[in-house]
């Protein structure tokens, strides 16, 4: 009993002294329901953190991939308006050294100075018929009657074709020295010349056409269509109050000089879009450019050298309705062909270079290739254009755990490309080897097949194209943190302070 007694009593006795910390431990209950709830509420916790990472970034490359899209449709978009712009330039000087060769084919149909000739002509040809009266072979003793009898069916073809002609340019002549307008020597002279009217047309409205098209592009590509509403040909934006609303997606063209496509003046010469210059004196180009003689004189020479060209082509025309390949071909003994070809050069001398010797001229371009100019520096200058998109940022999924630190700073998301104006080389249309053939005196030559398309960069190719290029533009930084104003005034480009277009180059994949 005593032995117990002294037990119990030390226990309570030693329950007021502290004890370790693993001794309390231990004498925990060994129960471990519900450990496995805390455990999944911070992986669960854990794991949506992970979901809202993976889905952000997701959804900026998403963004990033859809932005580049649009504003590489965008670019070329407006590319192509102002390919289209050159080509417009090069059809009207074509056009215009056309005119004036059919007023010049026209006005000799009308005087009929060749006809007046043509008698004279094959009166000679009698005259020699009849040296062959005395001739002793054979094959000659047919000739004093063929001549003549050629002679005399030669005459009523040459009158009846002369008088066809002269109907013709009685009714159709009026119409093409109207196109030309009043010469230089009749005054007063007005500024109706249609063609170069016309010319100074595209290069004032063609940059704003391509403007126009590449935002509407961008904005196409980057706003649903219940948002947009179509007003004619163009697509209007319609701005709503539901969440996360980005607002339109702008594109804008620029060019490498940090100016936006026709939105600054496009009467300068140096500082418009199109990289063309009007020589004509009575013009602003004249006096706008360091050498507007030069121009002028280089613009008359090609004009000559062309209105040469389409002369030829309605001269030895095979239809007998139009030109007179006929007569080169069965009626030579009249000269007519020839005789004509005279009198009609003689009308283009009196149309260059006393009707229109500074009107009328064809466009030239601003800074020719080899005329002392870094060929580098003009590509980049006059035929490189850079498009960008600006679109704010996608919100963000859990913005209290993740943001955006360029939407954050007011900044917007922004993409670009870079396109180029050129004219391609001829393409081989069968084989790229070369065929031989020999002419009648057993000459070897060599004949590659291509599709005839000229390749000089000039004013007067008609294929003029666009592609998309590395964007390799020295002054793309600038562009890129330059608000473009305008319809895009509200965007906010990112400031890249001294970023260069070699560190730009480090960080860019496009």
């Amino acid at each position: 009993m005593s032995a117990q007694f002294a037990t119990t009593g030390l226990r309570r006795l030693l329950r007021g002294v502290p004890r370790p910390r693993p001794v309390r431990l231990l004498e925990l209950p060994a129960n471990q329901q519900g450990t496995i709830s805390i455990l999944s509420t911070f992986a669960l916790l854990m794991f949506t953190m992970l979901l809202l990472l993976v889905t952000n970034v997701a959804q900026q490359l998403d963004d990033k991939v859809k932005m580049q899209n649009a504003v590489d449709a965008a670019t070329y978009s407006g590319g192509v308006v102002l390919a289209r712009g050159m080509n417009a330039i090069a059809f009207a000087n074509h056009l215009e050294c056309d005119v004036l060769a059919v007023v010049a084919f026209l006005r000799e149909a009308r005087d009929r100075n060749a006809e007046q000739l043509v008698p004279e002509v094959l009166e000679h040809w009698r005259l020699a018929g009849e040296k062959f009266t005395p001739a002793q072979f054979e094959k000659f003793r047919p000739l004093p009657t063929a001549i003549p009898d050629k002679a005399d069916k030669e005459q009523p073809l040459v009158t009846a074709w002369s008088e066809l002609a002269a109907s013709a340019a009685a009714y159709a002549l009026p119409v093409f020295e109207y196109i030309l307008g009043t010469p230089e020597n009749v005054p007063p002279r007005t500024d109706d010349h249609l063609i170069p009217n016309f010319q100074r047309a595209i290069l004032q409205t063609i940059p704003t056409y391509a403007q126009e098209v590449t935002n509407e592009v961008a904005l196409r590509h980057g706003v649903p269509a219940e948002r947009t509403t179509q007003v004619g040909p163009t697509v209007r934006y319609n701005p709503q109050s539901a969440a996360n609303n980005r607002g339109p997606q702008f594109g804008v063209l620029w060019r490498t000089r940090v100016l936006p496509v026709g939105i600054g003046d496009e009467s300068d010469p140096m500082m418009r879009t199109l990289p063309v210059v009007d020589p004509d004196p009575s013009q602003s180009d004249y006096y706008a450019v360091p050498n507007g003689a030069d121009y002028l004189a280089r613009s008359q020479r090609e004009r000559r050298n062309l209105v040469h060209h389409y002369l030829n082509a309605w001269v030895n025309d095979d239809n007998l309705m139009r030109g007179l390949g006929f007569f080169g071909r069965e009626a030579k003994m009249s000269q007519f062909q020839e005789l004509f070809r005279i009198a009609a050069c003689g009308q283009i001398n009196q149309l260059l270079d006393v009707e229109y010797p500074t009107t009328n001229v064809p466009m030239m371009l601003r800074r020719d290739f080899g005329q002392g100019w870094s060929d580098n520096e003009v590509l980049e200058d006059d035929y490189a254009f850079v498009g960008v998109a600006y679109r704010a940022h996608v919100p963000e999924m859990g913005p209290r755990m993740f943001s955006n630190p360029l939407d954050r700073a007011g900044v917007d998301a922004v993409t670009f490309a870079q396109i180029s104006l050129y004219v391609p080389r001829s393409m081989y249309a069968c084989c790229p080897w070369a065929t031989p053939w020999y002419d009648r005196f057993g000459n070897l030559h060599w004949v590659v097949y291509t599709n005839g398309w000229p390749n000089r960069w000039d004013t007067f190719a008609q294929n003029w194209m666009v592609q998309l290029t590395p964007a390799t533009a020295e002054n793309l930084p600038d562009i890129l943190q330059t608000n473009p104003g305008g319809y895009a005034a509200s965007v906010r480009p990112p400031p890249l302070g001294g970023v260069t277009m070699r560190d730009l180059d480090a960080v860019n994949t496009h």
